[in-house]
């Protein structure tokens, strides 16, 4: 019988505990987007985007809810999120070139040995192109003499001799914006292996 008694003490205690917590309504407390300050027990809709705390009857603060991003902020966000996906993008990249760079070169001059290779390679190409703009110089030097005679006769050049002369110079104009772009590329491939140089020195960390 005392042992019932004891068991519905305990109970009833529990109880008493429990009643008072399930009854206390939380107090909202806000601040719309004037700055102005709300409280109630309910969200006031001048506060609906923005954030707010839940107090209890104390005053102390036993929930926050943070305020909704403006479109702007959401923007943003996305645009910080891109940016740091491409950062990562060239960290793994600059990590792949690292790696290529070390493990396809020893020392710095086997690096500036190739980068001699190149430059010679594209040198005789460019060689190549100016003994054959000498060729069609000569050819259209030619052409162009045979015009010449023809007028001062008192002839029209004829239209064999005119196609031709445009033609030459076609193909001389073409020649020369070829060796022109090998010029651009023999200095591109100097700039590349020079940072390809440094780079060398700073993972090896040679002075």
């Amino acid at each position: 019988m005392n042992s019932h008694i004891r068991t519905l003490s305990k109970v009833t205690a529990v109880l008493m505990l429990i009643i008072p917590v399930t009854q206390v309504h939380a107090i909202i407390k806000c601040q719309d987007k004037d700055g102005n300050w709300h409280m109630g027990d309910t969200l006031p809709p001048e506060c609906v985007q923005e954030g707010y705390q839940e107090l209890n009857e104390q005053g102390l603060v036993v929930d926050e809810t943070e305020r909704a991003p403006t479109e702007e902020e959401i923007a943003e966000q996305k645009r910080q999120e891109e940016l740091l996906a491409e950062q990562k993008r060239e960290e793994k990249e600059r990590a792949r070139q690292d790696k290529i760079l070390l493990d396809t070169f020893s020392t710095v001059e086997d690096i500036e040995l190739a980068r001699d290779g190149k430059i010679a390679a594209i040198e005789t190409t460019i060689g190549l192109a100016e003994k054959r703009n000498e060729k069609l110089q000569a050819e259209l030097d030619k052409h162009i003499e045979k015009a010449a005679t023809e007028e001062r006769a008192g002839k029209q050049p004829s239209e064999v001799i005119v196609k031709d002369i445009e033609t030459l110079r076609r193909q001389i104009s073409t020649n020369e914006q070829f060796i022109s772009d090998k010029r651009s590329e023999q200095e591109a491939v100097k700039a590349e292996y020079a940072e390809n140089v440094e780079r060398f020195k700073e993972l090896k960390s040679i002075e």
